[in-house]
């Protein structure tokens, strides 16, 4: 599943596009809107002056690196490297504290189960600070 590079110059259907939008949604919260509201407090208590739609952009570009979403990885790869890398790569912007605490939550995501356990703020910020 692929991206196209002009989203406006596409031969889907609205149909196929609102499709392929249902099983990212899938992809990305596996839990429901539950798991993904409960991100977007997780977001807003990280990065308060962030907006919030680019802060969630930030996460998902993490995320999709992390899983290997566009199957770019090998066997020996590391996740949370690659969930760095994807960020960087679509932000344009070098390795900072502000990425490492995505990361963090990107690999806090990972652990979670159905109950949805995330670890505080505070304890995100912790886990990021020990990924330096």
């Amino acid at each position: 599943m692929g991206r196209e590079p002009f989203p406006w110059f596409s031969f889907k259907s609205k149909a196929q596009r609102e499709k392929e939008q249902q099983r990212y949604g899938a992809w990305a919260f596996p839990y429901g809107a539950a798991q993904q509201e409960r991100i977007r407090a997780l977001l807003g208590e990280l990065f308060p002056k962030e907006e919030p739609s680019l802060a969630m952009v930030r996460y998902l570009n993490g995320r999709e690196g992390y899983w290997d979403y566009y199957g770019e990885g090998d066997e020996g790869r590391d996740p949370l490297a690659d969930a760095l890398a994807a960020m960087v790569r679509r932000s344009n912007r070098r390795p900072t504290e502000e990425l490492l605490l995505y990361a963090a939550l990107i690999q806090a995501d990972a652990q979670v189960g159905p109950e949805l356990d995330y670890p505080t703020a505070e304890e995100l910020r912790a886990l990021a600070a020990a990924l330096r």
